[in-house]
């Protein structure tokens, strides 16, 4: 019995070599295997060629180094000292020459490199840019100190609730439910719980006017009583309904079609105003409100402080700019084609003899009596030195400053004393100082000056920027104007301002 198992496992590998050559053999046979020995070969050869090129670069490489070292050795055994002394200072003045150039080169690529950071990290936190322009940016921090404390009103504090309006229709009265009256566990406590809805009701009012008309027998001539101001087609619609369509077009920056639309849609069609009678309401309201903004104009020039801004906009692919003038309960718009000295006639701007609060606009420095500049641009400029500057220490300690002197004005605006605002003078005063030394010792790069710009500016403007010290009625932002900005925000790129008739 062993004697045949060990015969058949015998067989059993004998059989299994025997298929394994008979593969390999039709592999032969077929050529696939000498095609597999070419590419291997075909592969080895080019890595051999390949290393044969780099051995004779190689060697081409330590030839030149030894004839260049012979040529050396010779020019030192043949030439004097003098000639040689000669060439090797030649040689070192163009081998400086070269280093001197690289160095610029690599100075000029890193200043090019920080200007391309700063543009980049440039944003509505240390510039001028708003948020909407950044439209990735990161969450705006809540400045607020975190507390324990809940969500919501808090205990102690006076809670406010909407007011109750009057009824336009009777109040509907809910019954108690039946089980609760049958109930002997429950009584009626007298008290009744009052809950409203307001909705709106929007419906379409149509009056006609209608009068005998009349001929006279001697001209033939036909005639008629005289109709209501403003009634002079036979259709013709009423004030709310343009009222509506004005403040969408121009309030809500809603397209003259989708205007339409939306009349159109709350009217169940009955109301389709044309695009021409859309278009033209924003010059009737111009001519309609002359005479409110004309008082604006004069309560503006009145005021003991103004707040002015420039924006830029677009009309017709152009770019223009819309001039704005506030103060804590008044604003006007005035556009204008260019931004120049001219450009401020007919404005509160060219009249006013007051404190002017705006952003660094050199123009604004021509009128008035006294100015503030805004004190949160110049924050922002020092967080963009900051970032761009960091071996500087002028920047950190200015922005420091403004802010603790801000929180100390907010505080007890009315009770600085002059010591305590001379000392805050100072210091300014000293922190710029600070500037100029730095400044002298690490001078900004052609890419980014704009530090030093800063520094410059705050120095030769330094009764501009701390005029709301002693003067509590001043503010040291210019966010009311700027806030009339923000209103222009959405239509500036598409319109021109709505309370702006042009010339």
């Amino acid at each position: 019995m062993q004697k045949h198992l060990s015969y058949y496992k015998q067989a059993f590998k004998l059989h299994g070599e025997n298929c394994h050559l008979r593969t390999k053999l039709a592999s032969w046979e077929s050529g696939e295997e000498i095609r597999k020995i070419r590419q291997d070969y075909e592969i080895q050869q080019r890595k051999d060629a390949l290393t044969v090129q780099n051995l004779k670069v190689e060697s081409s490489h330590y030839h030149d180094l030894w004839q260049k070292a012979v040529r050396l050795c010779h020019r030192m055994t043949f030439c004097s000292d003098a000639d040689l002394l000669a060439d090797l200072r030649k040689e070192n003045t163009m081998l400086q020459a070269t280093i001197k150039s690289l160095t610029e080169q690599l100075q000029e690529a890193r200043d090019s490199i920080a200007k391309l950071k700063a543009q980049l990290n440039r944003d509505y936190e240390n510039s001028s840019i708003p948020s909407s322009q950044k439209p990735f940016h990161k969450k705006i921090r809540n400045s607020r100190e975190r507390t324990d404390r809940k969500a919501g009103g808090q205990p102690g504090h006076a809670g406010f609730r909407r007011p109750q309006l009057e009824p336009t229709r009777p109040a509907l009265v809910i019954p108690v439910p039946k089980t609760i009256l049958d109930d002997p566990d429950y009584y009626l406590t007298g008290k009744m719980i009052t809950k409203q809805v307001a909705d709106l009701d929007i419906s379409v009012k149509v009056i006609s006017f209608t009068t005998p008309e009349y001929r006279s027998r001697t001209t033939g001539k036909t005639g008629h009583a005289a109709f209501p101001d403003g009634i002079a087609n036979e259709f013709n619609y009423g004030p709310k309904a343009k009222a509506l369509a004005f403040l969408l077009n121009n309030y809500c920056n809603v397209s003259i079609d989708k205007t339409r639309e939306i009349i159109e849609g709350i009217s169940d069609g009955k109301i389709l105003l044309s695009k021409g009678l859309i278009a033209g309401l924003s010059h009737r309201f111009s001519d309609a409100t002359s005479e409110e903004r004309q008082k604006i104009y004069q309560h503006l020039l009145m005021a003991p402080v103004m707040y002015s801004d420039i924006t830029p906009g677009r009309v017709n692919g152009k770019t223009v700019q819309v001039l704005v003038c506030a103060n804590e309960n008044e604003l006007l718009y005035f556009f204008r084609r260019h931004k120049g000295l001219k450009d401020f006639a007919d404005t509160p701007v060219a009249e006013y003899q007051q404190t002017l609060v705006h952003d660094h606009e050199r123009s604004f420095y021509h009128f008035g009596s006294a100015h503030q500049e805004c004190i949160a641009h110049v924050l922002r400029y020092l967080e963009d030195s900051i970032e761009n500057e960091s071996s500087l220490t002028w920047n950190k300690k200015m922005k420091v400053f403004l802010s603790s002197v801000i929180h100390e004005v907010k505080s007890r605006r009315k009770d600085l004393s002059e010591e305590e605002i001379s000392a805050f003078e100072k210091q300014y005063s000293s922190i710029l100082s600070t500037g100029e030394a730095e400044y002298k010792e690490h001078p900004p790069n052609r890419y980014y000056p704009e530090g030093m710009n800063l520094m410059k500016r705050m120095k030769k403007y330094k009764n501009s920027y701390l005029l709301f010290l002693r003067r509590p009625e001043v503010d040291y932002t210019n966010n009311i104007s700027e806030r009339g900005c923000e209103n222009l925000r959405e239509s500036k790129s598409r319109q021109l301002p709505f309370a702006v008739k042009t010339a």
